[in-house]
């Protein structure tokens, strides 16, 4: 019966991504109209797509024509990507494109028409924007008040997220399996089976969140291993600071699963050797974000839910997402940022060489306050000096 069970929830669980998929390619074929007032910055910029336009030059020919110099922006600000996108701007008769660049642009029937040049600007992703510019002929002065943006605004369904929720599923239904099987085992035997339930159970959930880490590490060929180490080092600190046998256990899976968001972000941008541009660090702080979504339905250990989303705050307020500061920010957070921090200053990176002990211990002390909970420091730096953090 729990195998039917177990069996049944999984093929909802690929029956519902499957309407997922399909309900996004009927939206994504959905063409917006905006129609926008003003070519100016709005003053609210978030969550809406504008054009902006400045004109950078004008002048005179010899034959009294006018020619103007334009840069435009075209702003995406929504959780989808732009694609297929025109602006549309009513312009004087006797007017006429000189020239273009990063787009092109015709003029019909009194209208100035701008599209993406092919290969470049064809899509705007979310969060993002694109410049281009072009130059235009007239005989009367040009002025732009309004606009009238199309486009299809696509959302992003990440394959990794399908795959990643599939498998959680399938993982969080065989560990429900498994629960019903040793509880039917317990109502036979009482409390002789209670303490080896708790220990299978925990074995059961180790593994699993020790499978998901290495799929993680195994996305970063420098940080192999890196999700493990946190982990360790996050319930040593626990056990120091006097935390019960289970509190510890749960950070300790926390650690494990803290970089879970990382498995959406694309391989070219999370393996980049060279200066990560704005775009591609705004993507990287998403895995907070990311990794929150897709654990938003599993409620069991909250530990981990904290310490995803919330383990790049700093104490000072100035960390990301949330700006959270100071005891705001849950106790597992606080403890995996730091213990997250010194693995990454501990290990051999595509950039630079592991620092010294000597160094570390300084980074620490001076980050104190700042980006690291003071209280938890000193915990930190005891395991350093009497040499633990190499034994885990």
């Amino acid at each position: 019966m729990l195998m039917i069970c177990f069996s049944s929830s999984l093929l909802i669980w690929i029956l519902l991504a499957l309407f997922s998929v399909y309900k996004n390619h009927n939206i994504n074929k959905k063409v917006s109209i905006i129609n926008q007032l003003s070519t100016k910055p709005p003053v609210d910029r978030f969550d809406r797509t504008y054009f902006a336009i400045t004109k950078s030059n004008n002048w005179t020919e010899a034959n009294d024509m006018n020619l103007f110099s334009y840069e435009a922006i075209l702003a995406n600000t929504t959780d989808s990507d732009l694609r297929d996108w025109c602006i549309k701007l009513k312009v004087p008769a006797k007017t006429s494109v000189e020239n273009t660049w990063d787009c092109t642009s015709y003029i019909e029937d009194n209208y100035l028409y701008i599209k993406a040049e092919k290969f470049v600007n064809e899509k705007i992703n979310s969060k993002s924007e694109s410049h281009f510019g072009f130059l235009l002929i007239s005989e009367n002065d040009l002025t732009f008040r309004s606009a009238v943006i199309t486009g299809r605004l696509c959302k992003k369904l990440s394959s990794n997220v399908l795959f990643i929720g599939c498998v959680l599923m399938a993982v969080i239904s065989l560990i429900a399996f498994l629960y019903g099987f040793v509880i039917q085992k317990i109502i036979k035997t009482q409390s002789l089976l209670t303490k080896q339930r708790q220990e299978h159970d925990n074995q059961i959930i180790e593994q699993t969140m020790k499978t998901f880490s290495n799929f993680i590490d195994n996305k970063d060929t420098y940080t192999q291993g890196h999700s493990t180490r946190v982990a360790a080092y996050v319930r040593e600190m626990a056990r120091r600071m006097g935390l019960d046998e289970q509190t510890q256990l749960n950070m300790y899976y926390a650690g494990l699963m803290h970089d879970i968001g990382k498995l959406t972000i694309a391989d070219e941008v999370l393996n980049k050797t060279s200066r990560l541009s704005t775009e591609e660090w705004n993507l990287i702080q998403q895995h907070t974000t990311n990794g929150a979504m897709l654990l938003k339905n599993f409620t069991i250990l909250p530990e981990i839910n904290d310490a995803v989303l919330y383990h790049h705050e700093r104490y000072d307020g100035t960390g990301y997402m949330n700006r959270m500061s100071g005891k705001n920010i849950p106790l597992v957070a606080r403890m995996v940022g730091i213990a997250d921090a010194y693995d990454a200053m501990n290990t051999n990176r595509c950039y630079r060489l592991k620092f010294s002990e000597e160094r570390i211990i300084s980074e620490l002390e001076r980050c104190r306050g700042k980006q690291f909970d003071p209280d938890i420091v000193p915990y930190l730096i005891s395991m350093i000096k009497d040499g633990t953090v190499y034994k885990l």
